[in-house]
């Protein structure tokens, strides 16, 4: 939905979508967790072509745009205090994105196809724990808001947009990713069998 200003805004009984955004949250995480545990090197590697992303760089997509939204959109920190900063991911993987892609968020979202080649490879486990320590930070947060707080404007990233319309097609497309990675798995598998 959205409110006169057009910035979207969440319309239900109080903190009920507060709660159902934690569920749908819990239910991303154990999807996530399903299909990545123990999933091998060459599955999370495994991309259709040369212009498409990788199952791991899917996960990663998204994961990267949750952090973005909890850290520099919702708590008005600087990109050193995103997750993948502040727990020294960058660090260890030698990989800033920052200033790539749409509006600079490095987010993989208008990426040049150079630009997705060069996200480092992370494994299974890697994936799962960056996308673990994110989930976690969110549902931090989620856990501190009422609904009327989830309509009111982010304070980061310009101010004008509320919390509710930075996390709600968020998480429509991190589901939407998750069957992406199905289709991938599944491609990477009749590819193996023929």
């Amino acid at each position: 939905m959205t409110d006169e200003t057009g910035r979207g805004s969440a319309a239900a009984a109080p903190d009920t979508v507060v709660a159902l955004f934690a569920t749908w949250l819990d239910e991303l995480a154990g999807a996530v967790r399903h299909r990545f545990k123990d999933l091998p090197d060459d599955a999370v590697a495994y991309r259709p072509d040369p212009g498409g992303n990788s199952v791991g760089v899917t996960l990663w997509h998204f994961t990267r745009w949750l952090d973005l939204l909890t850290h520099q959109a919702w708590r008005a920190e600087p990109v050193s205090g995103e997750v993948w900063h502040r727990n020294g991911w960058a660090a260890r993987t030698g990989y800033d994105p920052t200033g790539l892609g749409f509006q600079g968020y490095g987010v993989v979202t208008g990426f040049t196809v150079e630009e997705v080649d060069a996200v480092p490879f992370l494994t299974s486990a890697q994936l799962l724990a960056y996308f673990s320590e994110v989930t976690d930070s969110l549902r931090t947060e989620l856990a501190g808001l009422t609904t009327e707080r989830l309509n009111e404007p982010a304070p980061g990233l310009g101010g004008q947009r509320s919390r509710y319309s930075w996390l709600a097609p968020v998480m429509q497309g991190s589901f939407g990713h998750v069957g992406e990675i199905d289709a991938l798995l599944a491609m990477r598998t009749r590819r193996m069998v023929d």
